[in-house]
């Protein structure tokens, strides 16, 4: 009932001034982790949460079946609560807040950071000040990257957990060094294989003070001679270098950051082919130099015209398991070889007023929301179906079946999917794990 009461004052606040949502990081019971940005997501665990806005002012965040309940204090912080998904109930701590008047001044500080704002970073080691431990490198540095956008917000892939939260600099005389700060990060908290250097980072990044671009290379510093993490780009902007294909360990998919138009060639004199709003998904089909910048050679996610855009204004796209899938898909590969990471049995069936059966299936996951799920048909045949950032997009049809129309619907966390005649239900876990 409380729910269907806040969806119904979401309806009545139209056309009402909406709530801003301040900008704060908070630690809440049940190990639930919120924080906000300065474009007015809030994040519930590293995931980008649904807002509903009161008419009250109150806001409410929901992602993953978890509630984030925030009541704005004008330049006092906001109270926040939060409701498991248990329905446990509790108050969160305020980690950091920026009272209102202080939060277009911090957005300034980082959009004109200097040559970081905008920029891509891969992890090369720790050089700590203890001849002890001496440096550590990651095993392998593509596992590592951080983003450093224009808006104030950070992104960092660190192995197989992925952090969020906000960044600030302020350049010194030459821009090439100044002081740096990072805000409370919010992390997801997988156990990846060691060794990992994921916890260390997200512990130590509270302590950076500041930063020094040297030879294409981002030194961040902590205080008190804690050590230096050293951090690599192609050139003193890392803008200026094209982004990796998934191929060569780059993002899948990205998301546009601003209006943006898609070009027939990586050049603004191109004819435009369409124009993505802030928020849409793309295929990350490679990128390139052109123009003194760099182009990404796109698609829109489930298809459209293909073209390029400037990739200034993309960054790394967040899938529905709060990662950032880097890399390439290869569960239609491993799919075919029987290469699967469950097995079971799904509903199914196959003509038109059937009722549901049970199929078996096997899932192939690559991470980030992407699958290929095998299911057995009463002929001893296979149909294979394809999801990616966890939406289903098609499916194995060949041309000897015919015309076979692909259909997907989602009811709460169950896709329900009609190819042809035939039918499928497949909930969420089966293809994001868990």
């Amino acid at each position: 009932m409380k729910r269907l009461f806040l969806a119904a004052a979401a309806v009545l606040a139209a056309g009402v001034a909406s709530a801003q949502v301040p900008l704060f990081a908070a630690r809440c019971p049940s190990g639930i982790t919120a924080d906000s940005n300065t474009k007015g997501q809030v994040y519930v665990n590293g995931k980008v949460a649904k807002l509903i806005k009161r008419p009250d002012g109150q806001i409410t965040a929901q992602s993953g079946g978890v509630y984030i309940d925030i009541t704005p204090r004008g330049s006092e912080p906001p109270r926040v609560t939060a409701t498991a998904r248990d329905k446990t109930f509790g108050e969160c701590e305020i980690v950091s807040f920026k009272a209102p008047d202080s939060q277009s001044a911090a957005t300034g500080a980082a959009a004109s950071a200097g040559p970081l704002a905008g920029t891509q970073w891969r992890l090369v080691e720790f050089q700590s000040m203890d001849e002890a431990k001496g440096t550590t490198r990651p095993g392998d540095g593509t596992l590592y990257t951080m983003w450093l956008h224009g808006d104030g917000t950070v992104t960092m892939q660190l192995n197989c957990n992925r952090a969020m939260g906000k960044w600030s600099a302020r350049p010194g005389g030459d821009a090439a060094s100044g002081s740096f700060e990072f805000g409370p990060l919010a992390a997801t908290r997988a156990l990846c294989p060691p060794p990992s250097m994921d916890e260390s980072i997200v512990a130590q990044s509270a302590n950076v003070r500041s930063y020094l671009l040297k030879d294409g290379r981002l030194h961040l510093s902590l205080m008190a001679d804690g050590g230096i993490y050293v951090w690599e780009g192609d050139g003193i902007a890392a803008s200026a270098a094209a982004p990796a294909a998934p191929e060569n360990g780059g993002p899948r998919n990205w998301e546009v950051t601003r209006a943006l138009s898609l070009r027939e060639q990586p050049s603004t004199a191109a004819p435009v082919l369409a124009t993505y709003r802030p928020g849409t998904i793309l295929d990350n089909l490679g990128c390139q130099q052109a123009q003194g910048r760099a182009w990404c050679d796109v698609q829109q996610l489930g298809g459209g015209p293909r073209g390029y855009v400037a990739a200034e204004h993309l960054r790394p796209a967040i899938s529905p398991d709060g990662s950032a899938a880097m890399g390439p898909d290869d569960s239609a590969l491993r799919a075919g070889q029987g290469n699967f990471d469950a097995t079971g049995r799904l509903p199914c069936a196959f003509a038109a007023g059937q009722p549901m059966g049970q199929c078996e299936f096997g899932v192939a996951r690559a991470g980030g929301g992407y699958a290929t799920v095998v299911a057995k048909k009463p002929d001893g045949r296979t149909r294979a179906i394809f999801f990616h950032m966890g939406r289903p997009l098609g499916a194995d049809v060949a041309e000897s079946e015919g015309r076979h129309d692909f259909g997907a619907t989602k009811d709460g966390d169950l896709h329900r999917i009609r190819i042809g005649s035939e039918r499928y239900e497949i909930p969420d876990a089966v293809i994001l794990g868990g």
